[in-house]
């Protein structure tokens, strides 16, 4: 049963998420978070010492005030180290090894601020359209990437056919665009995989499926769509839309009869692959119960696999060569 994150929920600091917001709301609080989070990212211990880490925060308070501040994220986004019986002490700090003594980001806080590290970036985070390498498989026209506002898109620019669309980090950016598909590549097969395999990527919760037929959905280019796989985490609220063709990409099956004939599906950009990013080879054999139909078709052979609204491949078939 999906976990609901506002139901009697603490993080490990006995917060409530409502609680732990508030925390933060403080300019100081915010600059030592900040602050731990530049020395975990630096070579060495990443804890500091009182002193060292007053320096680092640019805030204009007295010792007191700062201390106040400080001890306020004691024990829910930082912790005290190398103090002897120190109640907020983790772990992690005694089996890593060295780290230091002084103060250091729990991993509450380390999560939070990786995200917004995550999402933090120099210069322009936009890359304008460039060519994949691709023609559409509907209309033949050369698939076009573009980024920006934190969503990476690869769409064809004639018929509108949208390949691909999620929310991606401006790390995938670079100035040789080989790289940039690259690195969005196996981006989205991570987090799409995680999904498949019915786990959220991000809080690891389990995800709620609902299969929707196309026309019921403003999703772009729901005409040449048969049926879309919604994937939802209640924990954190992340969410996604899989082909069906994605949901076997690691089925054993699959990878084998692929791999035979040259394709490693497990590195191959999603985009690349017929049968999952589109609906081409897609039958919906029956919509209550969900079962759906993908027809994976390589030099001639083909293999059909079949998924329950479980997302469960529950029958793999050889149909003979005419």
């Amino acid at each position: 049963m999906p976990r609901d994150c506002r139901e009697e929920a603490t993080t490990y600091g006995s917060l409530s998420p409502e609680a732990a917001l508030r925390l933060v709301g403080s300019d100081v609080r915010a600059e030592i978070l900040w602050a731990l989070s530049e020395a975990r990212a630096e070579a060495g211990p990443p804890a500091l010492s009182f002193s060292e880490l007053r320096d680092r925060v640019d805030a204009d308070v007295d010792s007191s005030q700062f201390n106040y501040h400080l001890q306020e994220l004691v024990g829910h986004f930082v912790e005290r180290r190398g103090e002897s019986g120190a109640a907020d002490a983790q772990p992690v700090a005694e089996m890593a090894g060295d780290h230091g003594d002084g103060y250091a980001l729990r991993p509450e806080g380390t999560t939070l601020t990786r995200t917004i590290r995550a999402m933090t970036f120099t210069g322009d985070a936009a890359l304008d359209p460039f060519a994949v390498g691709l023609d559409c498989y509907y209309c033949g026209a050369a698939v076009e990437a573009a980024y920006g506002n934190g969503v990476f898109r690869i769409q064809c620019p004639d018929c509108e056919y949208l390949y691909d669309y999620n929310l991606t980090p401006p790390g995938v950016v670079d100035e040789d665009e080989a790289v940039v598909l690259s690195r969005v590549a196996r981006y989205n097969r991570h987090v799409r995989l995680a999904f498949v395999d019915g786990v959220c990527p991000y809080c690891a919760s389990d995800v709620e499926t609902t299969f929707q037929d196309p026309a019921d959905t403003g999703y772009p280019g729901r005409d040449e769509r048969e049926v879309l796989i919604h994937r939802s985490c209640s924990h954190c609220g992340n969410m996604d839309n899989l082909t069906a063709g994605e949901a076997v990409l690691d089925d054993p099956a699959v990878v084998s009869f692929c791999a035979d004939r040259g394709v490693n599906v497990l590195e191959t950009p999603i985009w690349e692959l017929e049968f999952a990013a589109t609906d081409r080879t897609v039958t919906v054999e029956s919509r209550d119960p969900w079962r759906v139909s993908v027809a994976v078709t390589l030099d001639g052979d083909a293999l059909a696999v079949v998924i329950d609204e479980d997302v469960d491949v529950v029958e793999r078939t050889r149909p003979s060569r005419k």
